[in-house]
């Protein structure tokens, strides 16, 4: 295993710095901003009195706005691709942080497959298309994503910008003509709990959290900005630019919409009716498609970066570290491709997109308290590494962010669209029993094998050329 994890791989590649601050937004936002978001922005609709749905918003923006304190200071201690697994090595059981880690990333497999489902049934309303269809254009949007990644991450980092800022865009133009065309006063837009209970509140602010979750992923591109700071910074203003947007969309759809459309597959093309009439829905239809790109585009980047790194240090495959001639990460790139389509195949088969959701809502919850954990973790371990970046109160805010998001994790795993369900708990425990698996039986077996290649493998003198097969010594 190397013994520097900023390491390029082998042949001394390594992955270029391509991506300011513009980028480093986006790929937050794109990531958080699914088409998902619509359907849970709809769904928090139910917990809350009226128009005040933006309040749950605003409570969960603030929480991830914590959770950012805590992902900057840790990539700012470890800015590469593999942060997570530094981060988390140094402040527990190699073991467990490899467990933990690879559990944590299904999200990423799983949000691609529950909004590559969202996309085909929102595509298939709008042309009038047999369900089958939809598979199609899944296919296409998805074959697309891989192919912008592996010409590099600076075409894919322009492909990310036109994505994000174009469907942010879009969805308030829509939101903001909706509302303007209503021609109603809001309702409640102070008093969310009207004719609610405390507890519906907690439990709209937990799915407000779903929100914003994935803009950390970001960090997996610590080696690609051309500046550190960009990661905490694009963070930050990612954050911001989807409580406005969220809360925007939610204010709409709760005051346009009724509750069969709000419980559709498709609330954003029903308020995009609701806008401009059929063209209105038309636009979002195109919106909803952008916003497949954008996940599955940004998926690829930041998932295909945390496996490269994760391979490099030699707890994955060493196949998988390997760079094509653009310095992408191939292998990741074109698997993560496979899966995502298999996956949203088996959803569209299922309709299981709520419980994806649910499933992703408190893995994101459970990394946010380990990163909270860590953070607190290494201020007593490592006091005097540098950090470029700082949580204020720090040993407070710790313990504050592991027992909120410890509790949201657990409110999330065991309910699935207002209703009490175990089944997500039961997901998350068989993908943290897969990945145990692995890391107790199948990596040993990986680094033995890459420690004996080393082995054979001839090392080379400065100023000797290594003798080839047949000749003398």
């Amino acid at each position: 295993m190397s013994a520097d994890p900023t390491a390029g791989a082998s042949g001394g590649a390594a992955l270029r710095r391509a991506l300011g601050l513009r980028t480093t937004v986006s790929t937050s936002a794109g990531l958080a901003f699914a088409a998902l978001e619509y359907l849970a922005a709809a769904g928090l609709v139910g917990y809350v009195a009226g128009d005040s749905a933006w309040i749950a918003i605003g409570v969960a923006g603030l929480l991830a706005l914590l959770a950012w304190g805590f992902f900057g200071e840790l990539n700012g201690m470890f800015p590469t691709a593999a942060a997570i697994r530094l981060y988390m090595k140094r402040s527990m059981d190699d073991r467990v942080a490899l467990i933990i880690t690879f559990t944590y990333m299904t999200t990423i497999v799983l949000v691609i497959a529950a909004d590559a489902f969202i996309v085909g049934t929102a595509l298939a309303h709008a042309f009038g298309e047999s369900g089958w269809v939809s598979a199609l254009w899944i296919a296409g949007l998805l074959v697309l994503a891989v192919l912008s990644n592996l010409r590099g991450v600076s075409v894919a980092g322009w492909v990310q910008d036109l994505a994000t800022y174009g469907v942010l865009a879009a969805t308030v133009v829509v939101a903001s003509a909706a509302l303007l065309r209503s021609h109603h006063p809001l309702r409640f837009p102070l008093q969310p709990l009207h004719g609610h209970g405390l507890g519906s509140l907690v439990e709209a602010v937990a799915l407000g959290v779903f929100l914003f979750s994935a803009f950390e992923w970001v960090t997996t591109s610590a080696e690609e900005v051309r500046r550190p700071e960009h990661v905490h910074r694009g963070m930050l203003v990612a954050v911001g630019l989807l409580f406005v947007v969220c809360s925007l969309a939610t204010v709409a759809m709760s005051h346009v919409l009724d509750h069969h459309q709000l419980t559709s597959a498709y609330p954003q093309l029903l308020l995009g009716r609701a806008a401009f009439g059929r063209a209105g829905l038309w636009a979002m239809a195109g919106v909803t498609a952008v916003t497949a790109l954008n996940t599955f585009n940004g998926g690829f980047i930041t998932a295909s970066r945390f496996v490269y790194g994760t391979a490099r240090e030699g707890s994955l495959p060493r196949q998988l570290a390997t760079l094509n001639d653009r310095a992408v990460p191939w292998v990741p790139v074109c698997a993560l491709g496979v899966l995502a389509l298999a996956l949203a195949l088996v959803v569209s088969l299922t309709h299981s997109w709520q419980l994806l959701v649910a499933v992703g809502a408190a893995l994101e919850a459970m990394i946010y308290a380990v990163a909270a954990f860590c953070t607190l973790r290494l201020r007593r371990r490592s006091p005097e590494h540098p950090r470029p970046f700082r949580v204020r109160l720090a040993p407070v805010l710790s313990v504050v962010g592991i027992a909120v998001f410890g509790a949201l994790a657990v409110v999330a795993s065991v309910s699935v669209a207002n209703r009490t369900d175990p089944v997500p708990l039961v997901v998350i425990a068989a993908a943290a029993a897969a990945s145990s698996l692995y890391v107790l039986v199948v990596l040993p077996r990986v680094r033995a094998a890459e420690a004996a290649r080393r082995a054979a493998t001839p090392r080379r003198r400065p100023g000797r050329a290594v003798p080839a097969p047949g000749d003398g010594a």
